[in-house]
């Protein structure tokens, strides 16, 4: 391919200046367009920056456009919630567009650096365009940058006699998602449209700028996308990675909006950075961000790097490509939240403003990668043949994760690893291994493992990726946690952005071994998704079958079974019938009072759930109680209802809905919060509280009061089971509601420092106060203990890992009042992963993680945190399903 170098922009440009007014087009002034390609006006009726275009009309125009101009396709990726479409175009030359498969190969071959030699990547590099992937509208209410991308995909298929687009399209294959959330922009669009006057009201207190619950952010499960990049829960993400993998493109930029009173934010990101971001990649980031200023300053547009945003949890769009070896570019641009608004500076913003800024900074994003083009491919192959070095020289080889436990969150964590590109190898038979430890331990051992074990070597490209979602712990740079402990104790807001901890096997509850040296034995390469069959054990039963509760695929058969009318007991106690152990929980399905036709649905629920049943003829048990044993409960089919809408935290119920009906197929009813007072709750026999907007507890004692909170009180001793999520639980304890007989705490032993002050001295006194909440955890995976003796314990042997967040600490309710389902460890053992303050950890210790009440003939469930963090945390999912599935049966 030829060589550019690229000037800037023309001196036309440096003479330019937007006004306070709105602008119009050209967007990019002294460009040509050809007059056969369409713009967006003469497709959808109006111009850039004059309305909020729809999903539907975003579609209508890039169709239109692929269809006038060669240098344009179209590929539909996805389906989200909704059924909206999900899109991307690739945008190159006409030439390129002839050998976009011959492209898309090149880069597979170039992404794994054993499939090609240094001297074949060298001759394959001068011919190959950089594959440069742009992504808009991720949040919803983000609106501007979908309008970018189209006007972006305009200006390259039209701009005519314009040499740099010429350039751009030769050097490169640009891809342009243009809405990666249709559903969270047309409920945005949908409430702007509805609230929106007969003029643009600049007022940012007008109510088409303050939108209502749950707002246009999420997707249809209210979810943030741009944290789901590396568990992929929604459809949405299985969709954008899908397709990242097909291109592997080496620069990734994402682009969002932030408050309206900021001016436009680009690389570098602020501390901390991963670890194992490289060099080179740090050194890219700032070569971008460099040019995006200078188009910016020859503008005159305002911007700032280096603050608030950084690249260091691995959900973003702008962290995750870079475990892969992209460039991954975070934009973020004042947000207008309609069509103008008045900022704090006295200045006024337009829709057409935000377009324009995220339209200017796309451009330099390919201008810059293309002027770098054979740099940026070598990098990108570099890097990936050292992850492969890295694996083969560090003291770590391999993660081990062994075919035992709940085998059904086990292969999902597998799979999850698979469809991010991660190759796993599976053993046909036993083998040992002199060299491995647990995730949390230091020295070695040597481990037996039995066949089906899984093992990921780190001697391939994506060890990155595998090391930072596997290992317990990413550490950040000491002095930016020597910064947070500074402010800490001065009380001042911390720099961490997002949770601290995130790692897979954690999260899950899955057994991890790290391996010193590589595993020898007979192992395959995996090349289906893994998975965990149902099966039926024995000849079709004379008396029961059995399913013991130690696998989430327990819990999604009993749903099945409960939704086909068969009656369904589960056990209080454990007991082992034909050398198999029953835990806590496990469910009798008895032949008689059951359908004739039970056998063949038992087989066709195992087979669909994957659960493991077995048959039995008998009721005599070898060791515990019988299976008419007064320990042996009938299942009440459960009739869910789900506090939806304010106050509640929109992700909190947005989580547990999403867990309930799209993980575990449950029905749930979601009712309005102001409707909890004035509902017939008799109709439901378990309700559930989500986290809240207000973690004080404060809206829920708004919205229900004390009256709210008796006729709750009274459901319950009727026999309804409340579970409450944190801040929910902080009301349920609170003086005003009555509800849960712990206290949430406070913050302990607080010291005066001017005690130590010498008198004199110069500087102000800090004085901490007499009674303050203990400090924020910004996101720790701490241990809790479980008595998984008790039926909201069942399915657990001893502790689980969970996500804490926030203020909450309980202390552990009195005996006579309740029972500590779950409590956190001492604090020797307590932290697994992730950082938070010593303090807060030290209080956290002993404290109450799940609380029990009996209220009457019903239950009051407590969980300090939301066990349903962002759908991450299925090592929980028993915890919290254990209250709903039982708790109308006790």
């Amino acid at each position: 391919m030829k060589h550019y170098r690229f000037g800037i922009i023309a001196l036309s440009l440096l003479m330019w200046a937007p006004a306070l007014a709105a602008p119009r087009l050209p967007y990019l002034p002294g460009t040509e367009y050809d007059p056969t390609i369409p713009d967006l006006k003469s497709v959808v009726g109006h111009d850039w920056g004059d309305d909020l275009t729809t999903h539907a009309e975003i579609l209508e125009y890039v169709q239109t456009l692929a269809s006038r101009s060669p240098l344009v396709q179209i590929v539909r990726s996805g389906e989200t919630w909704e059924g909206r479409q999900l899109i991307y175009l690739t945008i190159t030359s006409a030439a390129n567009q002839q050998k976009l498969e011959q492209i898309r190969q090149a880069m597979q071959r170039l992404a794994d650096p054993r499939s090609v030699s240094d001297q074949e990547a060298a001759e394959l590099i001068p011919e190959l365009p950089a594959v440069v992937w742009l992504t808009y509208g991720i949040h919803g209410n983000e609106t501007s940058s979908p309008e970018a991308a189209l006007l972006l995909a305009y200006h390259l298929a039209a701009a005519r006699n314009n040499e740099p687009v010429n350039r751009i399209l030769e050097e490169c294959v640009v891809i342009v998602d243009p809405i990666q959330n249709p559903d969270g922009r047309d409920r945005f669009i949908g409430f702007f449209n509805q609230n929106r006057g007969r003029r643009p009201n600049p007022d940012p207190d007008a109510v088409e700028h303050v939108e209502t619950w749950p707002g246009g952010r999420t997707n249809h499960y209210l979810f943030d996308l741009n944290r789901d990049w590396f568990v992929m829960s929604q459809p949405e993400s299985r969709a954008r990675v899908r397709a990242f993998l097909e291109w592997r493109p080496i620069v990734f930029a994402d682009q969002h909006e932030m408050g309206s009173n900021a001016t436009f934010f680009f690389p570098p990101p602020s501390p901390p950075q991963s670890p194992h971001v490289s060099e080179r990649q740090a050194h890219w980031l700032s070569s971008f961000g460099r040019n995006a200023a200078r188009w910016f300053d020859s503008f005159g547009f305002d911007y700032f790097t280096k603050e608030v945003f950084d690249a260091f949890y691995p959900g973003y769009g702008s962290s995750w490509p870079a475990m892969h070896g992209a460039i991954g570019i975070l934009y973020e641009q004042a947000s207008v939240r309609g069509l103008v608004v008045d900022r704090s500076d006295e200045t006024r913003l337009h829709y057409s403003d935000a377009i324009q800024h995220h339209f200017i900074a796309s451009l330099s994003t390919i201008e810059n990668a293309a002027e770098h083009r054979s740099e940026l491919l070598r990098d990108y192959y570099d890097f990936r043949k050292s992850a492969i070095q890295k694996g083969l020289d560090g003291p770590i080889k391999e993660y081990i994760f062994p075919a035992r436990g709940d085998r059904d969150r086990l292969a999902k964590l597998i799979r999850i690893l698979q469809e991010q590109g991660v190759e796993v190898k599976q053993s046909t038979s036993p083998f040992r291994n002199s060299q491995v430890r647990s995730s949390l331990s230091v020295a070695p051992v040597e481990t037996e493992f039995p066949a089906g074990t899984f093992v990921i070597s780190l001697a391939q490209p994506s060890s990155p990726l595998l090391q930072t979602l596997l290992d317990p712990t990413v550490p950040m740079e000491e002095s930016f946690v020597e910064e947070q402990l500074r402010r800490q104790e001065n009380r001042e807001p911390d720099q961490i952005y997002d949770v601290t901890a995130w790692a897979l096997p954690q999260m899950f509850g899955i057994e991890t071994w790290i391996a010193e040296a590589a595993s020898q034995g007979s192992f395959e390469l995996l090349d289906q998704p893994a998975s965990s069959p149902g099966q039926v054990f024995g000849e079709p039963a004379h008396l029961a079958y059995l399913i013991p509760w130690n696998r989430v695929s327990s819990a999604r058969a009993l749903v099945k079974l409960l939704a086909h009318g068969v009656r369904v007991h589960t056990t209080e106690r454990s007991f082992v019938l034909d050398g198999v152990l029953y835990p806590v929980g496990s469910l009798i399905v008895k032949l008689r009072d059951n359908p004739p036709n039970l056998e063949s649905m038992i087989r066709e629920i195992s087979e669909s759930s994957g659960a493991q049943v077995y048959s039995t003829d008998t009721g005599w048990v070898d060791e515990g109680v019988n299976l008419g044993s007064n320990y042996v409960r009938y299942i009440k089919p459960p009739r869910i209802a789900l506090v939806w809408g304010p106050p509640t935290h929109p992700y909190s119920a947005g989580w547990t809905r999403y867990l309930l009906e799209q993980q575990y197929d449950l029905d749930v009813t979601v009712i309005h919060g102001s409707a909890v007072r004035s509902i017939d709750l008799k109709k439901y026999n378990v309700l559930i509280l989500p986290d809240t907007m207000n973690r004080s507890g404060i809206s829920l004692e708004m919205l229900l009061g004390k009256a709210g909170a008796g006729q709750l009180s009274e459901w319950m001793s009727q026999g309804g089971t409340l579970i409450t999520l944190g801040s929910a639980t902080v009301w349920a304890a609170s003086e005003e509601a009555g509800l849960l007989a712990t206290l949430r705490e406070f913050r302990k032993d607080p010291k005066s420092k001017d005690a130590e002050k010498p008198a004199g001295e110069p500087g102000s006194v800090s004085i901490e106060p007499e009674r303050e909440l203990p400090a924020s955890t910004p996101g720790a995976i701490l241990r809790i203990l479980i008595d998984s003796e008790h039926w909201l314990g069942a399915g657990y042997e001893r502790d689980a890992a969970v996500m804490v967040q926030g203020r909450n600490i309980f202390t552990p309710i009195k005996l006579d009042k309740g029972i500590n389902i779950a409590r956190f460890t001492q604090r020797e053992d307590l932290v697994l992963g992730g950082f938070s303050w010593k303090e807060s950890l030290d209080q956290l210790a002993g404290s109450s993680y799940l609380i029990y009440q009996e209220v009457g003939s019903g239950h009051l469930v407590a969980f300090a945190q939301d066990p349903n963090f962002r759908a991450h945390f299925d090592g929980l999912n028993l915890l919290f399903l254990n209250g709903i599935l039982f708790g109308p049966s006790y």
